[in-house]
């Protein structure tokens, strides 16, 4: 029968929860670039993906409409049309999706460069507009911060829309001004990597500010000797903004077409929760942990590393049923936890208090922060500056923070 099996539905999409026009949508968030920007599913068929499961039919797809419908008759054509209608939007795993993502993961692949994702959208892609944009960030009154005991060697600051964190940017990058790195350690959160723990990348990055160099020795050397830990490529790299961000404030304080970087995305670390007492247990998490610390001391002079992180994340959108407003006092004393083990250096400190709630407040920068922590032993963190921005249409919050970490 035509169209019979319904295709299943894409693992690498995200739904976000909206509001437009006083109608309930659904935004569609695709790191392959597949589904339109500006694509939307109405609330009303939603509940129908479930059964885009891989093994349902259309004729189950119809029972659950008339079931839904009060038992009013529904025709199969109004089955198959909104068939047609997710297969068309590109949420769907057809042969259409499959082609084109073959396609485009070869073409990175080959690529030397990793080009700006987010040119143009979250950030101007006019050189002399980004410029003048992260100028004016820069200049921003920021919290007054306490005395530093000494030039920061690494630094945590949000990967959020530049344009909801700016003081909070301007907090962090602020702090680290003055003479050049010699070589700079990018740890990201890699948003699509799931329980893989890292993924590096030996291109140039490139955005309308310049072309970064990444230090392809390190990378081989790194692959060589954590290759349990690691992704077998770096595709993951290709849109994730969680380096791209910080990426932008570091070639406008720093001459950074000179300077290589070290690109390394982080998976997530709530599979090892209550399972082991630290990730150095992790199959090829210590020796990654120690091949980037050596990296790191040979020289020690110079190298800085910058952690592109968020907090927590609640709310409906996050998958909570009440707003986030109403988790802000919890989830700003969890936050606190986190701040406190930052500024204590303790990686241990922070793994527990993710596994004591489960990852309950979503930390989007969790392993890249006990990265940082486990690659720089005996560094201290002082916070610069800690927000929370609440999303109203969506009734959800994100909460951000800067820090500056000295040995």
């Amino acid at each position: 029968m035509v169209m019979d099996m319904l295709p299943a539905l894409r693992a690498d999409i995200d739904l976000l929860p909206a509001r437009f026009e006083g109608r309930d949508v659904f935004l569609v968030r695709d790191p392959l670039g597949i589904v339109a920007p500006s694509a939307a599913l109405s609330g009303e068929v939603v509940p129908y993906l479930p059964l885009f499961n891989g093994s349902s039919t259309v004729d189950d797809l119809q029972i659950v409409m008339m079931r839904r419908q009060g038992g009013s008759l529904v025709f199969r054509s109004e089955a198959e049309r909104i068939v047609g209608e997710f297969s068309r939007l590109g949420i769907l795993q057809t042969e259409a999706y499959r082609e084109a993502k073959e396609r485009i993961v070869r073409e990175f692949a080959a690529s030397p460069e990793r080009t700006a994702a987010l040119a143009g959208n979250a950030y101007p892609a006019d050189p002399s507009a980004l410029a003048a944009l992260l100028d004016r960030i820069l200049s921003l009154p920021v919290p007054p911060a306490g005395r530093l005991p000494g030039p920061p060697c690494a630094l945590a600051s949000p990967h959020i829309d530049l344009r909801v964190a700016e003081r909070t940017y301007a907090a962090a990058y602020r702090a680290i001004r003055g003479p050049a790195p010699s070589a700079v350690l990018l740890l990201g959160t890699g948003h699509s990597l799931g329980q893989t723990r890292y993924c590096l990348s030996a291109k140039t990055f490139t955005t309308p500010l310049g072309r970064v160099p990444a230090d392809r020795d390190a990378v081989e050397h790194i692959r060589g000797n954590a290759k349990e830990a690691l992704s077998p490529d770096d595709f993951a790299h290709r849109t994730e903004h969680s380096i791209e961000f910080p990426l932008l404030f570091l070639q406008r304080i720093f001459p950074m077409e000179k300077i290589p970087v070290l690109p390394v995305l982080c998976g997530q670390m709530e599979d090892l929760f209550g399972q082991v007492r630290s990730p150095l247990e992790a199959p090829g998490v210590a020796p990654f942990v120690e091949s980037v610390s050596s990296w790191l001391s040979d020289p020690p002079e110079g190298k800085l590393v910058v952690a592109g992180v968020d907090l927590s994340h609640v709310g409906p959108k996050f998958g909570d049923p009440h707003p986030g407003v109403s988790l802000e006092p919890a989830f700003r004393a969890f936050d606190r936890e986190i701040l406190d083990a930052l500024e204590a250096g303790d990686p241990t400190a922070l793994f527990q208090a993710g596994a004591r709630v489960q990852n309950r407040y979503r930390i989007c920068g969790f392993s890249a922060l006990w990265t940082l922590l486990a690659v720089l032993p005996g560094v201290r963190g002082a916070v610069l500056d800690y927000e929370v921005w609440h999303e109203e249409p969506t009734r959800s919050a994100v909460s951000f923070a800067s820090v500056a970490f000295t040995r």
